[in-house]
């Protein structure tokens, strides 16, 4: 019996095919769904929703498939096609693949959804789905998870560790995302960034491609990197948990058929997804104690002042720098508190502010740049400033303070005390009166003056120009004691400025940074506008405070959609589009023009 080479099998087979008359396909159409596996799979594992319609190979849509209610994530679909000669019948099939990635372990009913196909519109049956623990891990320091097809658990995972265990309430820590692996990873995707609850949460991932390092893990060398790094300070006491991160990873796997390596075909690339362990943390609360003013920061603080020179004259503007820096939380140091003299007038500051991760923490400094203008001379005295906070280390309440500053003003104040000359006021040039020439002005006998438009706009001039001072004082005194109204003021400028940093960062190839600047400036807009803390502002929150403003639906939904489109990008590979940046940036410009408009 003569055996057929793999390259002839395949070209009988396309013959066969394509001379299949269309008759042939006209059979009763019917749809089925089915799980891969069929029953049970663990958390962190990959299961597939299948959509299988026989008697065609078309189907009219996407069906509204059922909502998972949380307890697995979307990751992807796939479409096969077949065509069977069974007893001179043939038959076609469509089937559509729906990934999925367990979440939480339970059981949980999948109920039946609509498919058109062949011009019917046709119902499933119901599933159920059993998520078990088994597959899962739990614990900082958790072993490998199991994953889809592609790698054995022991060979590809991703772990979430804590750089500290005890934690207080403010107290900066970070969290490390690395990937395990030991099998060829070709590239990999986040499928899901949870955003922690009770978290400020702050992207320390380091630019460009993941640094690459082999590493020994319970005796076993893997492949090994940093994903993901992230700074977090809880914004209260209790309980804490930070959720799983989900990947997408396309591992290139081996094949061994005789028909791969006659083709040259000797690897393929198979999704495979895995997931991360949970995090759980005690959150202490601070002792009792604390001194005022309270920084906020949990870590240490040193405290300076400075002035840009020590002589300056009766109204004239001096600055007044104050630089805070230390471990901690940086961020949440509020503006100092300036015990200046009446005679001072003070404008609001100019903050700066940076931040990064140092150690199992964070470290940095900010800069409160005020504009001093004195209104009366003498030898002044800017008061120290001060700032208390807790140092962990020492398990105590503890405070940083400037020096005192002295500042020379010279000078006379305007409208102080005049000097009389003896012999009074004498007049001069009063023996000549000089004759004017040329011809005199007419105007028609009888007009009385009230009655011209002149009048009474240079009458109103006086009351106009009191009026527009006492606004322009009110804006000032606004500005100096309510904190809500100056940051309303500046929010437009200060969202317009970041977003021009963003546009400048777009030409780069550092992508968490451009997307981080978006999110800042989305996130900042609504904190000044609606005078919230911007640090640990969750979206949740950030939502429902825009709808009980009366933001409307729309608004908000693409608000979440472009805070949600950063999180992904930032935690993504840093491979890009130019142009994606440039209609992202348009499309976050018309969206804060829209909802500027809708919080006025």
């Amino acid at each position: 019996m003569r055996v057929l080479q793999p390259i002839q099998c395949l070209v009988l087979a396309g013959m066969m095919a394509w001379s299949i008359p269309a008759a042939v396909y006209a059979q009763d159409v019917s749809v089925r769904a089915y799980l891969t596996p069929s029953s049970n799979v663990g958390v962190g594992q990959t299961f597939v929703l299948n959509v299988e319609m026989t008697g065609t190979r078309t189907m009219a849509g996407e069906p509204e498939l059922p909502d998972f209610g949380g307890f697995a994530q979307y990751l992807g679909k796939n479409t096969q096609s077949s065509v069977q000669m069974i007893d001179g019948r043939t038959s076609v099939s469509l089937t559509v693949q729906y990934r999925y990635q367990a979440l939480r372990k339970g059981t949980f009913d999948i109920p039946a959804f609509d498919v058109i196909s062949g011009g019917q519109t046709m119902t499933t049956e119901p599933l159920q789905l059993i998520v078990s623990s088994a597959s899962s891990s739990s614990g900082a320091n958790a072993g490998p998870q199991a994953t889809e097809n592609g790698a054995e658990s022991q060979d590809l995972f991703v772990t979430a560790e804590a750089t500290k265990d005890r934690i207080r309430d403010g107290e900066s820590f970070v969290v490390e995302y690395r990937i395990w692996t030991r099998v060829d990873v070709g590239s990999f995707t986040f499928t899901r960034v949870p955003e922690p609850e009770g978290f400020w949460v702050e992207d320390i991932t380091p630019g460009g491609q993941p640094q690459v390092e082999e590493l020994t893990r319970n005796g076993q060398t893997y492949t090994t990197a940093v994903i993901r790094r992230i700074a977090l300070v809880p914004t209260g006491p209790g309980e804490r948990r930070i959720d799983p991160v989900g990947l997408d990873v396309q591992v290139r796997v081996r094949r061994n058929d005789l028909f791969s390596g006659f083709f040259g075909l000797g690897t393929e690339v198979v999704p495979t997804a895995v997931i991360s362990n949970p995090l759980t943390f005690q959150v202490e609360p601070l002792p009792p104690g604390r001194p005022e003013p309270f920084s906020g920061v949990v870590g240490r603080l040193a405290v300076s002042a400075a002035l840009d020179r020590d002589s300056v004259d009766v109204n004239e503007a001096v600055t007044l720098r104050v630089r805070v820096s230390g471990d901690g939380n940086i961020r949440t140091v509020p503006n100092p508190v300036l015990d200046l003299s009446a005679d001072f007038e003070v404008f609001p500051p100019d903050v700066s502010e940076s931040v990064q991760a140092s150690g199992p923490g964070l470290s940095g400094e900010k800069t409160f740049e005020y504009v001093l203008i004195p209104r009366a001379p003498g030898d002044r005295e800017i008061p120290g400033v001060s700032f208390g906070f807790f140092d962990e280390r020492a398990d105590e309440y503890r405070t940083a303070a400037a020096e005192r500053l002295a500042l020379k003003v010279t000078g006379v104040t305007q409208g102080g005390p005049v000097q009389l000359l003896r012999g009074g006021v004498s007049q001069l040039r009063e023996d000549i009166r000089f004759i004017h020439l040329g011809t005199a002005s007419l105007r028609p006998r009888g007009r009385v003056l009230f009655k011209g438009a002149a009048f009474w706009m240079f009458a109103f001039l006086p009351l106009a120009g009191i009026a527009g001072a006492v606004a322009l004082r009110r804006h000032h005194d606004l500005l100096e004691g309510d904190v809500a109204y100056a940051r309303g003021r500046r929010a437009g400028r200060i969202a317009k400025k970041r977003l021009a940093h963003a546009r400048r960062l777009a030409s780069g190839r550092d992508v968490r940074a451009f997307y981080g600047e978006i999110a800042r400036a989305l996130r900042g807009l609504v904190a000044d506008r609606l005078n919230l803390a911007e640090a640990g502002l969750q979206t949740s929150e950030l939502i429902a405070r825009l709808g009980a403003r009366g933001v409307g639906d729309t608004t908000m939904d693409e608000i979440k959609g472009c805070l949600e489109h950063c999180d992904r990008q930032r935690f993504a590979p840093p491979e890009v589009d130019s142009e994606e940046k440039a209609r992202f940036l348009e499309r976050v410009g018309h969206l804060m023009v829209d909802l500027d408009r809708e919080i006025r």
